[in-house]
């Protein structure tokens, strides 16, 4: 192979269902976060999940996750709302999706958002997070 030819990596097609389904993880995210319910939050990560947060923060695993996210929402995050939008996605392999969010927050006396990835995996006839990163947008 040279140096200019590259592999395509997304070639299986998005079906409704899978498309829904994805869609259902970015609510369980939303929903989570604004009630403050860690346990909705993080209902969709894989046990082994990889995130990186927007501050650049590390978590590995669901355990983590789940205590990270516990702190955060009942205190630094606590009058914190937010909208996620799922921008696209794309599929690896029948069982490997790729999509890319929108996130809106406001907070007391503004706003911000953040743009992020995740990597869903099939397993057992469902969808979870395997990896997801979170950054920081310039509005």
């Amino acid at each position: 192979m040279t140096t200019t030819e590259r592999p395509e990596v997304f070639t299986a097609a998005v079906s409704a269902e899978d498309r829904a389904q994805l869609h259902a993880l970015i609510t369980h995210l939303e929903d989570g976060f604004n009630s403050k319910e860690a346990a909705v939050l993080d209902r969709p990560f894989a046990r082994d999940a990889v995130i990186v947060v927007p501050d650049g923060t590390l978590i590995r695993g669901w355990d983590d996750l789940f205590a990270y996210h516990t702190e955060r929402l009942a205190n630094a995050v606590s009058t914190w709302k937010t909208q996620i939008r799922m921008l696209s996605v794309a599929m690896l392999d029948r069982d490997t999706a790729v999509a890319h969010f929108r996130q809106d927050t406001t907070i007391h006396g503004g706003a911000f958002a953040n743009h992020g990835t995740f990597v869903a995996v099939r397993r057992s006839g469902a969808w979870w997070i395997a990896a997801l990163h979170n950054t920081n947008i310039q509005h």
